[in-house]
């Protein structure tokens, strides 16, 4: 592990320690906190740290804001997963950690139960993220948080006197690699770097399986997804010389092909990666009239100073955002004149 990793993730490793051994000794629960629109890295991350935890002798559980994706159901974590209430008697709960998110208002109906809890600890890779201490490990250079995870988990190794393998079993290293590769988009990006491919090798040696990984994450396709997904790239529109792709998805259209909101993940990479774009963004309408914006980019484009417009964040290069009370079309058409003049 490269010094620049070793100071926080032994200051993590002992805060996960400490949290393990308190949840012990009062017979509290440790929920682990992914963001909303879960995705691999916030599943893969907030499920190895669950396991992990488990392996210290905690009671801990993935606070899951929405249903597992069916694609993610090759990582066999149901037992880890929990979705849980906050009834009007609960004041407070014990230890929260949040995954690759820091805020409760990024955890969707878990905003409550997160912010309920006395003691956080956060480990998260957004450069939006501007909140610090010493519970915090924040580090956006890092791939991903599953990579951070990682060197929690290397940390505690050492700090234990366990072999890597005592606390990274082979589910919790296919969580990980799962993140990894889901943020990385299998090694492709720009934030993947020599120490990243470091860590894939290592879990890989821990036996993560990387082609059944992508194969459910990026190649598998039911009908109906193949269907919605192909339609909603057909209706995309390329404005200002091409450098801007951007589609709508309605909810009829969702209906249409009997798809799950989930089934247009691959879009917005799709239409980035049409020549010349500089900035791709997919409008999905949800059943509740919300509208979620996906957004991805190339070089020039910041997508989490843009996602922040709209009260959203993420990384330079790919960012998202959800509005409520606001018409799609309305909302499309604003996006495409405010990028305008920043493409």
């Amino acid at each position: 592990m490269k010094s620049k990793y070793r100071n926080d993730s032994a200051r993590m490793a002992g805060q996960l320690l400490k949290a393990a051994a308190r949840a012990s000794e009062k017979g509290e629960k440790i929920f682990v906190f992914p963001h909303r629109s879960v995705d691999g890295d916030c599943v893969g991350s907030a499920c190895s740290i669950a396991s992990i935890l488990r392996g210290l002798g905690a009671d801990a559980y993935v606070a899951m804001p929405e249903k597992l994706p069916e694609n993610m159901g090759f990582m066999n974590v149901e037992d880890l997963l929990a979705y849980p209430t906050l009834s009007p008697d609960d004041r407070e709960f014990g230890i929260a950690v949040a995954v690759d998110c820091s805020e409760g208002n990024r955890m969707g109906q878990n905003e409550q139960l997160f912010d309920s809890c006395s003691d956080k600890l956060i480990i998260d890779h957004h450069a939006s993220v501007k909140a610090k201490g010493e519970n915090m490990w924040v580090m956006p250079e890092a791939s991903s948080a599953s990579e951070l995870c990682y060197y929690v988990a290397v940390a505690l190794a050492e700090e234990t006197g366990r072999d890597i393998s005592e606390i990274i079993d082979k589910r919790t290293a296919e969580c990980l690699l799962t993140g990894v590769v889901t943020d990385t988009g299998r090694f492709t990006y720009r934030n993947t770097s020599p120490e990243t491919l470091t860590v894939a090798g290592e879990l890989m040696e821990l036996g993560a399986d990387v082609a059944i990984i992508c194969y459910y994450l990026f190649d598998r396709k039911m009908p109906n997804e193949f269907y919605i997904s192909n339609a909603a790239c057909s209706n995309a529109e390329l404005f200002y010389d091409g450098k801007l792709a951007i589609t709508a998805v309605p909810d009829e259209m969702f209906r249409q092909y009997n798809a799950g909101r989930d089934d247009i993940a691959d879009v917005v990479s799709r239409l980035r990666d049409i020549d010349g774009v500089e900035l791709a963004v997919v409008l999905r309408e949800a059943e509740d009239g919300s509208v979620r914006g996906n957004l991805r980019s190339q070089e020039t484009f910041d997508c989490s100073k843009f996602a922040e417009i709209y009260g959203g964040g993420g990384h330079v290069r790919a960012a998202g955002f959800t509005v409520t009370g606001r018409d799609m079309t309305e909302l499309k058409d604003e996006i495409i004149a405010r990028v305008k003049d920043l493409l």
